[in-house]
């Protein structure tokens, strides 16, 4: 019995303990349920979107309801009554005040949606690089015991023919050396493994302690064989609309601190019950209208639009210069991710002429037809290949990330 118990409960811990695997589908709709910088984003776009809708209340009329007792004396006699009013106000005219704080707002919003789509963009980066991290530290940990196999084979091809008498003994020492350079690749290699690992779990929003693993690769898309229009795709960034969402917000501004200048008009009404006992039966009404106008406030309106006029043209000289940082930009992002595509394609040719040139020279010099200084060169060119595929793998991954980030795109667009 108590056995089975044991049995159980190892089985138990190890179904809890097996990792969970992903692909980067799989990691994609884990970020979009998890990521505390994305949806701190999506909140402020919101709560930008909704400060907006409440000023459109102003042009509606705005009407509250009081519902009053009063007891006092006069001239030694009491009074006493209540009172039932409904009352209504309308502006009818602000100085356009209104119509500036709405396009305000609306400039607001225009930031707010263009910091998503940065974030959005960023976070796509983010996943694509520790995504093909990961497979790149997978695909490294495979490699270095392969080539740790390999320098182990190749160690005991030297020992047979020192002991035979057909080679030397620093052939044996530097093949040793080669063996354990292969085993601290291997730990090293471990190491990253676990690294990128958890940088994954951070951008996914998991749990420090979870385990998991992934499977597939991240979706490659081949660059287009036509120049872009740099200068086009600049101005649909999400710099280029965080600008003019400034823009827009300062002239706003701008327009409203001119409302102070003009006069404000005024409608007001109520309707009521009056009387001594509850509830009042005696009619009551009331309409006017009330013209305001500021004539001197110390010069604080003059300032204040004096103020708002220099932050436009902050803005607009803002834009100017980031638009040609942005063109810069994107056309070194390009030309990384074009020339990644082609160093990926110049690896894999030199790894298929090194895995053949290996295959030759490992025959060559077991049958003593080569010396251990060519097969060794021919050996560590094959390595050196076997390691830049994998690396350049991944760096092509990187660079289309970031050329995508540059442009404000990716796949949580």
């Amino acid at each position: 019995m108590k056995k089975t118990i044991v049995f159980l409960i190892l089985i138990f811990v190890s179904v809890s303990c097996r990792a969970a695997t992903y692909s980067f589908a799989d990691c994609l709709e884990i970020l979009k349920k998890n990521n505390a910088e994305l949806i701190s984003a999506e909140q402020n776009l919101q709560s930008v979107q909704s400060q907006m809708r409440a000023l459109y209340g102003n042009y509606l009329p705005q009407i509250s309801a009081n519902l009053g007792y009063q007891k006092g004396e006069t001239d030694m006699l009491d009074n006493e009554g209540y009172s039932a009013t409904l009352n209504a106000t309308q502006n009818l005219f602000n100085g356009f005040s209104d119509s500036a704080r709405i396009s305000e707002a609306e400039g607001k919003v225009k930031v707010a949606e263009a910091n998503l789509r940065t974030v959005k963009a960023k976070l796509s980066y983010d996943l694509k690089s520790i995504f093909a991290s990961v497979v790149y530290a997978q695909d490294s940990l495979k490699l270095s015991k392969s080539i740790q196999k390999r320098r182990a084979d190749n160690l005991n091809m030297v020992e047979l023919r020192f002991q035979s008498g057909r080679e030397n003994r620093g052939s044996v020492l530097l093949s040793k050396a080669y063996l354990k350079q292969a085993q601290l690749d291997v730990l090293k290699a471990e190491n990253l493994y676990q690294t990128s690992h958890s940088s994954l779990i951070r951008v996914l929003g998991l749990a420090p302690d979870e385990v998991i693993e992934v499977q597939g690769r991240v979706p490659e898309n081949t660059p287009s064989a036509a120049t872009p229009a740099f200068g086009s795709l600049a101005r649909q960034t999400p710099g280029a609309l965080q600008a003019q969402g400034q823009i827009q917000s300062a002239e706003a501004s701008l327009k409203n601190s001119r409302s102070e200048f003009l006069p404000s008009l005024d409608l007001s009404g109520s309707v009521g019950k009056t009387g001594e006992d509850f509830f009042p039966d005696r009619d009551r009404w009331s309409v006017g209208a009330t013209l305001s106008w500021s004539l001197f406030s110390g010069g604080k309106d003059y300032f204040t639009q004096k103020s708002a006029f220099a932050q436009k043209l902050v803005a607009e000289n803002n834009w100017k210069n980031s638009e040609l940082e942005l063109i810069a930009q994107l056309r070194q992002a390009f030309a990384e991710y074009t020339e990644s595509v082609e160093q990926v394609k110049v690896s894999d040719a030199f790894v298929e002429a090194g895995a053949v040139r290996a295959e030759i020279g490992r025959s060559k010099y077991n049958n003593g037809l080569s010396s251990f200084d060519d097969w060794d060169k021919i050996e560590n060119d094959l390595i050196s290949y076997q390691k830049d595929q994998t690396l350049k793998r991944r760096d092509r991954v990187v660079a289309e990330a970031n050329w995508e980030k540059t442009q404000g795109v990716g796949v949580l667009q």
